[in-house]
């Protein structure tokens, strides 16, 4: 696989890990279960934060990882630029 097909790939998986992490967070801040709920059976605003809180490293883990993947990506897509040296 070449270096320009590598680092595409690495840059897709960054987005998807950064979408993952952004969606495990705000999977925990509405709750289990999908759909419109009713006004009665809506979460506290404690029950949410905590929720928030207990998801939170676990998301900014996945989208630090995403991010780290882009980056990999785009050195190794521009590995082959040489830059300038700055005296």
């Amino acid at each position: 696989m070449s270096r320009n097909r590598l680092g595409a790939a690495l840059i897709v998986l960054g987005l998807i890990g950064i979408v993952w992490g952004v969606l495990h967070v705000l999977e925990a801040a509405n709750g289990p279960g999908a759909g419109p709920r009713a006004f009665a059976g809506r979460r506290s605003y404690n029950q949410v934060k905590e929720s928030v809180h207990a998801s939170f490293l676990g998301g900014v883990l996945r989208a630090g990882a995403g991010g780290i993947l882009i980056y990999l990506g785009t050195r190794l897509r521009d590995g082959r630029r040489q830059e300038p040296a700055i005296h």
